[in-house]
């Protein structure tokens, strides 16, 4: 009995740090977050025609003027959308795709990047590589096509969309107490775990 229990013992262990290997093994975890969105309606206040333009034609005698139009305003978006691999292992393409080319963007920082438009109009923007921990940023200016984000993916797949939000950064003190508390905690959970695994092996006849 305790030698079928010492195999059932190892057997679960075995299995245990099987499982929990693969998520200690280095991985691709790429994750994007819109940083900023922003439209501005500048309005149109220009009144006086254009320098090429044709002299207005005088209204018929007995008819009164035709009101003008009024200016269109013109709207402006810029938006921001940041990437980056959370993980352990080098990515080696990042691709952006979006359902049409939007008017303007620009990489920060710069790094190396392919563009393609697919016979349906959808733009990718290929970038070559991140490395762990690396992140880019991609800027929009647009005023005609407003991008429309497809999908963001790596080679280890699609990547997903992390919230966010702005907080207060606190003093450097604050951060070592709260470290200094996690690590305090974390010891104290791994020595009861390891005398509950004692006890467990104890109890079944393993040690």
């Amino acid at each position: 009995m305790d030698t079928l229990a010492g195999y059932i013992a190892s057997l679960c262990v075995g299995a245990g740090v099987a499982y929990v290997s693969q998520f200690l093994k280095p991985k691709i975890k790429i994750r994007y977050w819109f940083a900023h969105n922003f439209m501005y309606t500048i309005p149109n206040t220009q009144n006086n025609p254009a320098p090429n333009a044709a002299p207005a034609l005088p209204a018929p005698a007995g008819n009164a003027a035709a009101p003008a139009a009024a200016p269109a305003n013109f709207l402006l978006l810029t938006q921001s959308v940041t990437i980056q691999n959370f993980g352990r292992e080098n990515a080696d393409w990042v691709e952006i795709a979006h359902t049409q080319k939007p008017d303007f963007f620009q990489l920060y920082p710069t790094l190396n990047y392919t563009e393609n438009i697919s016979a349906t109009g959808e733009h990718t923007l290929r970038v070559q590589s991140l490395a762990p921990g690396e992140f880019f940023t991609v800027q929009f200016l647009c005023y005609t096509h407003a991008p429309q984000l497809a999908f963001i993916r790596s080679n280890a797949g699609h990547a997903s969309l992390m919230p966010w939000m702005t907080v207060r950064k606190y003093p450097k003190w604050v951060y070592m107490l709260i470290w200094f508390a996690m690590i305090i905690g974390v010891g104290f959970c791994t020595y009861w775990i390891i005398k509950g695994g004692i006890f467990v092996l104890k109890a079944v006849g393993a040690l």
